[in-house]
């Protein structure tokens, strides 16, 4: 009797080993799609909903107060991001944008005596989010 395992049950175990992986890998991907906004989409969709609302960053400011007072600009940092493709991606799966709302959201602030001068200068920092409203393209619903 030999020692060890036999080719064949090596093939065996590595075959099941790449299948058990591929299952993995395929219900991570699922997961990662139910959770990414078009995936919410989907499953409102598949539940009958009425509506879908979804709340997407859509950019960010971060500013700093100087000690020399006056615009900050220098010390500010402004990003912006474009969410067309996902917007088109929701409508693809049944919903039709029906309104479109934007709020600041304060994430920090500082602020610091002004030199030479009374009173202080503030900076605000804080994030740009659109809250999007779309309504059930389906007139059964």
């Amino acid at each position: 009797m030999p020692f060890g395992k036999t080719q064949e049950q090596k093939e065996t175990e590595a075959r099941d080993k790449a299948l058990r992986d591929e299952a993995a890998r395929a219900e991570r991907e699922r997961d990662a799609f139910l959770a990414s906004p078009i995936g919410q989409a989907t499953t409102a969709k598949e539940q009958g909903q009425g509506f879908f609302e979804i709340q997407l960053k859509v950019g960010s400011s971060q500013r700093d107060s100087t000690v020399w007072g006056g615009n900050n600009f220098a010390l500010s940092k402004v990003k912006t991001q474009s969410h067309a493709g996902t917007l088109a991606g929701i409508e693809g799966v049944g919903w039709r944008l029906e309104h479109v709302g934007y709020v600041f959201m304060v994430t920090g602030e500082s602020s610091r005596d002004k030199f030479m001068s009374s009173g202080q200068q503030t900076a605000v920092s804080g994030e740009l989010v659109g809250i999007y409203l779309f309504r059930n393209a389906d007139p059964a619903v």
